[in-house]
Formats: C-alpha cells, structure tokens, sequence
C-alpha cells in the first residue's frame, strides 16, 4: 500500500493583511515564514482569469504554478520541504496538507493545486498530493465499514444538458473492480426529497454528477437537484450541509462545475461546508469541468481506491488519467480539490481486492505457519528429523540464497535512492551556484541522505554475504561524502563536483551489474528444490500418520512456496527488462538538453524494446505510456527538437514510475521471502545435532 509523510503548513492572518507560515515536516522538521500573495501582481491576475477562463496553456500553467510555489514555498519553509523529500523513502510520497483558516479567504481562493516545483514539475500530479485539510472538533467516525461498502450514485440532469448516463456508467464500470464488496445505488434524477431518504438507508459514499454554481447573490454556492417536475432546483451548500450532518458519510465526491470554488465566507462554500457537516473528505470541481475529463478522472480514482489505496493517492492517479487525454498544457488535470480532516488519507479499513503486495504477505505468512508446524514434528519425533535431514542440503541452500538475494535488493534499493533522492537533486541545485548561496543549504540537506545511505551500504558490507569485490565502489561514496561536507563547510564549487563526478560513476556503472547479480541470485535461488524437498516430507508424513492440522498447515506453506516462487520469477524477468530501458532513458536524458542527436539515433531501438512492456498491459499506464511514445516518434519525423524534448521527457516519466512499481513489487516480494528465510534458518537449527 502507498504511505504517505505529511507536510503542513499552516496559514495564519497577521496585522496589515499579512499571513505567516508555519511548517512541520514528518520527522520534526519546522520552519516558519511569510506568505506574500502572487495575485496582486497584475500578471497572475491576469493568469487567473485566464484560468477560470480554462484559456491557459502549458507555458503559462507553468508560470502561474511557480509563482505560487515560490511564494507558499521561501525561506525557511522551503528549507523544510527540501529535507522532507530528501528524507522519503522509496515507497513513500509527501503529502502536502494546506491548513488554511477561514479568516484566510484571500489565500484559500488560489488554485494551490497547480504548484509547480521548477526542479520536478507540477507536485498534484507528481508523489505530492496538495489536500486541504480542514481539522474538525468533532472525532471522526469509526471507518471500518460492513460489506458491502455501499455507494449512491446519483445525477440531477439539469441544463445545459450533458452525458450524464456515460459518466454513472463510468463510475459503475470502475466500481465492478471491488467485485462483490460494493452494492451500488443509482438515482439518475435527483431530488432533494430522495436524497433524504436514501441517506436514511446509510451510504458510504456520495457521488453526484450534474452541475454546481453560485445563488442569484453570487456569494452562495448551490448544486442543481431536480425537483418534481423535472425543473432545476438550487440546494445551498448551508442546505446540502444540514442533510448530511452525521449522515456518516465516509466520502462525497462532486462532479459538478464550481463545487470546489470558494467564496470569501467559507460557510456559503459548497465543500468546507460538507466537510463541517462530519464527512471526512470531499473531493470536488474548482471550476467548469468538461465531461471528458471529469470521466476520465472518476474511472481512475475508483479503480485506484477498490486497490485500497489513500484517497490522495486515488486523485492523484485521477489526475493523471485526465492529463493522459487532455494533456498537461490544459489546466483540466488540476480542477478537482480536495478537502479533508482525516489525519493519513485512509477512508476505509478496507474492503478491497488483493493487490500483489496482499497476496505476497499472506503467501509468506502461510509458508512460515507450514515450516514452524514443521519444526515443531521434527521436535515431537527423531523419525520425522530423519526424514526432513535428506533434504537438509537442500534447506541450507535455500535459506543462504534468501539472505544473499535481499541483500543484493538492499544494494539495489540504496542505488535508486542515491540517484533520486540525493545525485539529481544535488546537480540541480548545484546549477544555482555560485551565484545563490542559498543552494549549499539545500544540498546540507542531501549530504544528510547521502550519510543515510552510506551507512546502510556499509550495513550491507559488514554482514560478508556478498563478495567485497563486489561492493568495492561503496568507498568511492564514502570519499564523495566526505567530499560532499567539505564543499559544504568550504563553499568549495570545485571540490562538489569532484564528488558528484564520482557518484555519478558509481551511478552509471552500478545500477545494471547489481541488477545482473540479483536476477542471477533470484534464479539460483533453490525454492524448487524446497519445494520438493517439503513435498518429499509430506507425503511421508502422511502415510506416517501424523497430526492432520499439522500436515494441513504444511500443505499450504508448500503451496505458498509454490506461489512464491512463480512471482518471483515474473518479477525478475520484468525488472529486467525495465532496468535496460531505464538505463537508456537515463543515458538520453543526460544528452537531450544540448544535443537532441542522441535521442533520434536511439529512439527506435528505445522504443522497440519498451513496445512489448506496455502492449503486454492492459492496465491504463499501457495505453499512457504508448500514446507518449508515439508523440516522440511523430516529433521527431516531423523535426520538431521542442516537442521531441517535451514529450521524451513525460515518455521518461511514465516509463520511470511504472519501473519503480516494478522495483517495489520486487522489493515486497524480497521482504515476504526473508520473512520464509527466518523459520527455515531455525528448522535447520533443531535439525543441528
């Protein structure tokens, strides 16, 4: 499942129209500073008229989201937010909760949702989620929710007319995922009398779809029910606030226009005001939203929350789904809002599908119960010791393969985080140099990831079960680290590229011989011959007689192994094949800036290699990530270096997210089989004379 480590920041008014910032990072880190709002300057008012307007393309999407990262995110606050990426982990994202008071309208209003880091992109489409977080006196409500989770689909179809019919359909069709778990109503033309009484009925969530807007007043946001004649009938969020007061209501999606728009009394606001009435999160439209991305948005958040994951991991898939049929140049993707006052984003307890990571778990648990029911018959009869000690060869095997095949994913593990979380971020900033002091201490921050993964690495060596010849380089970022905190201490330019010259070494070298290493451990790896060898004992256990629960449990850890073993060998043959295309995208990437000849030279055997991956899914990154390759092949026949760069460099991000989805699987899948490792290691113990 997806974590997440929050960010905070907290707005608070200040004399003179001044708003002070506050932020706390995960693991105690603070700052403080001064919010200096980017609209009274006339070139970001004029952005966002264009924006409410929808009339915005990329290159202004991207001034307008920088200015409002450079103003949320100075000083010290920025400081802050650079160690809090610099410390995640690799299966963590940073969510960022903007806490932001009533008496704070003026900063509520701003589409805070397209902030735009210059060093990384757009943050709401990236592993930073922008919530807005609306904390409540009030304790939130049990959310273990009894199967079936129970959803209301409802429309109200209103002028001007839309697809109402093709957007339930969509919901519905993303819905059938959760399988039997979800019993869905559907009221295609809602009244408010109906939605009374179906709340009566207890729902978990609440989906509209229809249209939102503001009361005669232009200060009151309402959405348009039907009422019994079929005529449009405006229900203000003061309204719709009261009927779903404790309605225990885990969630409320709204697929209207303006539902997310806020006014400058936050009462008369269609989604604080939901939030105030007990639901924990309100996910809803900041301007007119069209049909087409609306749809695309609802089936992806559905499918990503039937795999459990957190509602703001669930929207930030939504988004992506929208930015893949819309593009990023429109401001479509950064639309919906959300509002919550749950602390970790979790709605459920789940009532999901298995997702691989589930099933690894589980499988491992079960091998581990078959092996102790194991050991505990090789203590209760010398017989049965006898009859496993045949296979003791076969055990030992197994279990020193384990150790060395984590260890290898441990290295390769503190390789990818040395490239992301400290190399890259160290070169961009390094850019800012000499002429910005204030880069030394961002890159202080890194040098502090950098000692982070060192020290793990040395971990790695000290246990001896990898060759030293092997893990040689691990000295050349421990001279660079060194290296890395003089330059600090110094200000010394030169003396930090001598050390990022020597990470990135170790950098284009390592990745792929660790790589080689661990699929050679994974396939030496002697879980069939476990696998025999437990089948051997069971079937002699069996005719011996012996405990039928005993011989049960042991049944489905070899079962478990089996399993086991099968996705192991998928995982491996897939991280492969990613692992090559990674390194080519790699080697392109650091040319496509000053020379685009690289990337027309090695794009068509780039792509003939990456084609078979996303063709072989049926998933949606499938269809993304071949739609981003054929714009570069169409780029580049048509000569065009600006497009080609553009759209490489998406092409590069999809393809770099679906491979550290690989290398996490990879990882659960590592982490389950040390979990199997443990318990063989002491059953080859009793097994010791």
């Amino acid at each position: 499942m997806k974590s997440y480590a929050d960010l905070e920041i907290v707005v608070t008014p200040a004399e003179s129209g001044r708003f002070l910032l506050k932020a706390r990072g995960p693991r105690g880190e603070e700052g403080d500073g001064e919010l200096r709002l980017p609209d009274a300057e006339p070139q970001i008012q004029a952005l966002l008229a264009r924006l409410r307007a929808l009339d915005l393309d990329e290159a202004a999407l991207v001034m307008l989201g920088r200015a409002l990262f450079d103003a949320l995110f100075t000083g010290a606050v920025r400081d802050v937010y650079v160690r809090c990426r610099g410390a995640l982990a690799s299966d963590e994202g940073l969510r960022l909760r903007l806490n932001i008071p009533p008496s704070a309208a003026a900063v509520a209003t701003l589409p805070w949702e397209f902030l735009y880091d210059p060093d990384r992109g757009p943050l709401a489409l990236l592993d930073v989620p922008v919530v807005r977080h609306l904390p409540q006196p009030n304790r939130i409500p049990p959310l273990t929710a009894p199967l079936p989770l129970r959803v209301l689909l409802t429309a109200a179809q209103t002028p001007p007319p839309t697809a109402v019919e093709r957007e339930l359909a969509a919901v519905q069709t993303a819905l059938e995922r959760f399988g039997n778990q979800v019993s869905a109503t559907v009221e295609p033309h809602l009244t408010a009398a109906t939605l009374q009484n179906r709340l009566r009925e207890g729902y978990h969530i609440w989906h509209f779809v229809g249209h939102g807007g503001f009361a005669a007043d232009g200060a009151t946001a309402c959405l348009l029910f039907e009422d019994e004649l079929g005529d449009p009938e405006p229900i203000s969020a003061l309204q719709l606030g009261i009927m779903l007061d404790r309605s225990n209501l885990r969630l409320v999606v709204l697929d209207a226009c303006s539902t997310g728009q806020l006014t400058l009394d936050p009462m008369r606001s269609m989604a604080p005001a939901l939030v105030r009435a007990q639901v924990p999160a309100v996910i809803a439209m900041q301007f007119q939203a069209p049909e087409e991305a609306t749809r695309a948005f609802a089936g992806a958040f559905y499918r990503a929350l039937a795999d459990a994951f957190p509602i703001d991991f669930c929207v930030t898939e939504g988004r992506r789904a929208v930015m893949n049929i819309a593009g990023l140049g429109r401001a479509d993707w950064g639309i919906p809002v959300i509002y919550t006052r749950t602390e970790d984003g979790r709605l459920f307890d789940p009532p999901a599908a298995h997702t691989p990571s589930t099933v690894a778990e589980v499988t491992a648990r079960s091998v581990g119960t078959g092996i102790q029911a194991l050991e505990n018959l090789i203590e209760a009869g010398s017989d049965v010791r006898e009859a496993v000690i045949a296979f003791r060869a076969d055990f030992q095997a197994a279990a020193r393969q384990i150790d060395i095949l984590a260890d290898y994913k441990d290295v390769h593990d503190q390789l990818h985080s040395l490239q992301f979380h400290c190399y890259s971020p160290i070169v961009i900033d390094m850019r800012r140099l000499p002429d910005d002091d204030l880069a030394w201490e961002s890159i202080a921050n890194y040098e502090v990831t950098l000692q982070s993964i060192l020290r793990d690495l040395e971990q790695v060596a000290e246990r001896n079960r990898l060759p030293m010849s092997e893990l040689s380089w691990v000295a050349d970022v421990r001279i660079a680290q060194a290296d890395v905190t003089q330059a600090i201490e110094t200000n010394d330019l030169k003396l930090l590229r001598k050390a990022v010259r020597l990470l990135n070494r170790v950098l284009t070298t390592q990745p792929s011989l660790i790589n080689a290493r661990l699929n050679t451990a994974a396939r030496s790896l002697r879980l069939t011959s476990l696998v025999e060898g437990m089948s051997a004992v069971l079937n002699w256990l069996r005719t011996a007689g012996y405990d039928a629960t005993r011989i049960s449990q042991i049944e489905l850890g070899v079962a478990g192994l089996t399993t086991l073993s099968a996705s192991l060998a998928t995982l491996v043959d897939e991280h492969d094949r990613w692992q090559i295309v990674d390194l080519d995208l790699r080697r392109i990437e650091q040319l496509i800036d000053q020379d685009i000849t690289e990337l027309e030279l090695s794009w068509p055997d780039v792509r003939e290699r990456v084609a078979p991956l996303y063709l072989e899914s049926a998933e949606s990154w499938g269809a993304a990530l071949k739609n981003d390759a054929d714009k570069v092949t169409e780029a580049l026949g048509a000569a065009d270096p600006t497009k080609a760069r553009q759209f490489f460099r998406r092409f590069r991000r999809q393809a770099g997210e679906r491979f550290f989805r690989v290398d996490i699987e990879l990882k659960r899948v590592c982490d389950e089989l040390r979990k199997v490792g443990e318990p063989l290691t002491s059953v080859l113990k009793v097994l010791t004379p």
